[in-house]
């Protein structure tokens, strides 16, 4: 008889890890599934239950009863002792005193030896604890300390599916092996047991089965304590993730997929400066509510060197490098809008081996994960714009090696309900810039608007529009309750006079952070239920705002994709852009920003083209410069877009504010140019005679 052909080592563990896969995607909605059938189950019972007393008389039988109501009554107990029982207590008042009178003395029984299981804990990932910005402010986010409910199966506590070890103590090694091997130090003969302590022992022993346990005095036992939190995550993670050590770090995972710090300056170090070996730093705006601070983001595993200077004083701070192995893999998701959900994953060092990500997805409510995206080892995050307004997601990602699937999955998060549309005419007309700010002493703090002039002076002058700037980067400008009545006031006075607001917003980095702002801003309603009619994006070059170089200009082009995918296709966009002539702006990318925005708007601040002081600036200047603004803005963006000229109504950096007559040309060519509107920069420090120019003229 011929052999049987064994299958090769290959196919066994290809068939391994495919039936690995199988459960991983079959098992996450069980639990779920489970809960909903008890719960059904449940409401089934009552129901039953209810019918049953208003149809007692028409109930069948006690055996039908039983099928229908699950639960019955149990029998009472007999209150007779069992003559096993008493046999028991018979022979263990005897057989001690037996013992005793042939032995002499009564001995303890040696401690029983302990035994402890080597099974190293299983951790779960989580999300970023940095819920640091709103959603961001939020998106944030954070995140932390939510509170999961939990089942019941058959009588056992179980946590819910999404249960994983936030912080834990390292794994059990070579001391818990010791441990476990080694025999409890015996107690001092003050607390060992008593002749009585030990016959009442014994009698519990033979009547229940069980002995009590003893505990020996405080100074003799070794007690190991380990806090422990818990997070959701999907329950079939639990066996394929493998266990890891959460050490203190500086650093989070955001949902870009990458390493993010955050450090402040001691309050002895006023106006401090900060400095990084490596990475990528980003100094915070100056807060009313925080001290002066930065953030470090690094995209892969290392140390980083922060130098913090002020007034002489330098302070030098080490972050050790984030934990990059497998035991460390872990997901983070952030909604950043009703239509984008980002999610990161930690990127695994190289040891690991990785081959490609899976994404999955699942509606968070049980349903099973869907399969939406396959990455390469070298993708470290996944935009998913997918997703539909007040919707609830779950994502969980598998990392793939050659020996094994590596898997993590991040909390539930929400989106955000669906934002207004509105159309390109809403920025039409004359409008103006105000930018304020909630730090004391500012010459912008928002004390030196009243809400209720601004509104007026509106009217009188005939301005259309108001861009207020919402935000700079991951900082909001209403910082604080005071800030917040105020915004609310002017927005609700503005809502009334039907004058149109934007959020106007400074983007730094295209991260999650930044996005969430913005978004957030957008987002932004009053407890009367008004609300921005857009958002206006300042999309520039420079070390305060994205940076400059090819990479700012793609990061120019990625934020306004990103923000189009998170705000939807009807929400409207203005694009607040470089003018085409001012300086070298061959390489400025109007297309890729034009082809997300609604409007573009060219920053045409004329005085900037000759910078010296009183320079007395004729119509053909004026109106030229305004006129071909609009001109090359549309031909470098490749369409007919719709063009709304950044005018300039003050003195910019040394150069002196434009004339009345100034702004009378700037006006008068850009609507005879063909643009919808000029809007002026900005309120705080335009002249009356500037006013009274733009009150002239009608748009």
């Amino acid at each position: 008889m011929s052999k049987r052909a064994r299958p090769s080592a290959t196919r066994k563990k290809a068939h391994r890890f495919a039936t690995l896969r199988k459960r991983r995607q079959e098992e996450p909605y069980l639990f779920e599934a489970i809960e909903r059938r008890q719960r059904q189950q449940q409401a089934r019972l009552i129901a039953l239950r209810a019918g049953f007393r208003d149809h007692a008389r028409a109930a069948d039988s006690i055996e039908n009863r039983r099928e229908e109501y699950v639960e019955i009554a149990r029998p009472v107990p007999s209150t007779a002792i069992p003559p096993a029982i008493l046999t028991a207590i018979a022979a263990s008042f005897v057989a001690p005193l037996v013992l005793a009178i042939v032995g002499g003395t009564l001995k303890p029984a040696p401690a029983p030896q302990v035994a402890r299981s080597h099974a190293s804990p299983v951790h779960v990932t989580g999300t970023n604890a940095s819920a640091h910005s709103h959603v961001a402010n939020t998106f944030a986010t954070a995140t932390v300390g939510r509170t999961h409910p939990t089942s019941t199966f058959g009588g056992t506590h179980v946590a819910r599916a999404n249960s994983f070890a936030r912080e834990q103590a390292p794994p059990a090694t070579h001391g818990a092996r010791a441990n476990a091997s080694a025999r409890p130090p015996a107690a001092p003969a003050s607390n060992r047991p008593s002749i009585g302590g030990r016959f009442i022992a014994s009698l519990l022993q033979s009547i229940f089965g069980v002995a009590p346990q003893s505990t020996p005095a405080t100074a003799h036992r070794k007690v190991s304590s380990t806090r422990v939190a818990f997070k959701p995550m999907p329950a079939s993670h639990a066996a394929t993730t493998p266990a890891k050590r959460l050490l203190p770090s500086p650093w989070s995972l955001s949902a870009d997929g990458t390493w993010v710090a955050s450090l402040a300056a001691p309050a002895s170090m006023p106006g401090a400066a900060f400095s990084a070996s490596t990475g990528q730093l980003i100094e915070r705006e100056r807060s009313a509510v925080a001290p002066d601070g930065a953030t470090v983001t690094i995209g892969w595993s290392r140390s980083v060197v922060v130098n913090i200077s002020s007034q002489g004083q330098t302070l030098t701070k080490t972050l050790p490098a984030p934990d990059a192995g497998i035991e460390a893999f872990d997901v983070a998701a952030a909604a950043v809008g009703p239509h984008l959900v980002d999610v990161g994953w930690t990127p695994l060092d190289a040891s690991a081996q990785v081959s490609g990500y899976e994404i999955f997805r699942s509606s968070g409510e049980g349903e099973r994960p869907e399969l939406i995206a396959t990455l390469p080892a070298t993708k470290h995050s996944y935009h998913d714009s997918g997703v539909e307004p007040n919707a609830r997601y779950r994502y969980s990602v598998a990392a793939e090696t050659s020996e094994e699937s590596i898997q993590a999955s991040a909390l539930v998060v929400q989106t955000p309900g669906a934002l207004p549309s509105a159309s390109a005419g809403a920025v039409s007309g004359k409008g103006m810039f105000l930018y304020f700010s909630s730090l004391a002493g500012d010459p912008r703090n928002f004390h030196h608007y009243n809400p209720i002039r601004v509104v007026a002076e509106a009217q009188r002058t005939g301005i259309h529009v108001l861009e207020l700037r919402m935000a700079r980067g991951a900082c909001t400008m209403a910082q604080t309750q005071a800030a917040h009545a105020w915004l609310d006031e002017l927005i609700d006075a503005a809502a009334s006079a039907n004058i149109k607001l934007l959020a106007w917003t400074v983007p730094r980095r295209a991260t999650t952070q930044d996005l969430a702002e913005t978004i957030a801003a957008a987002e932004y309603v009053t407890p009367s239920g008004n609300g921005f009619d857009g958002l206006a994006l300042d999309l520039e070059t420079g070390d305060n705002y994205m940076g400059d170089g090819p990479k700012a200009r793609e990061r120019m082009v990625q934020y306004i994709h990103d923000v189009r995918a998170a705000t939807g296709p009807h929400y409207l966009i203005v694009a607040t852009v470089a003018s085409p002539r001012f300086g070298n702006q061959s390489d400025y990318p109007y297309a890729g920003i034009a082809h997300y925005a609604d409007v573009l708007q060219p920053m045409e601040y004329w005085h900037y083209f000759d910078e010296a002081a009183h320079h007395e600036y004729g119509r053909g200047e004026v109106a030229g410069a305004a006129a071909a603004a609009v001109t090359q803005t549309r031909q470098l963006a490749g369409r007919d877009i719709p063009v709304n000229v950044a005018g300039q109504s003050v003195a910019l950096e040394g150069t002196d504010a434009p004339s009345g007559r100034e702004i009378r040309w700037s006006l008068d060519a850009s609507k005879s140019g063909g643009a919808i509107g000029e809007t002026f920069f900005d309120w705080a420090g335009t002249g009356p005679d500037a006013w009274a120019a733009i009150q002239a003229f009608d748009w």
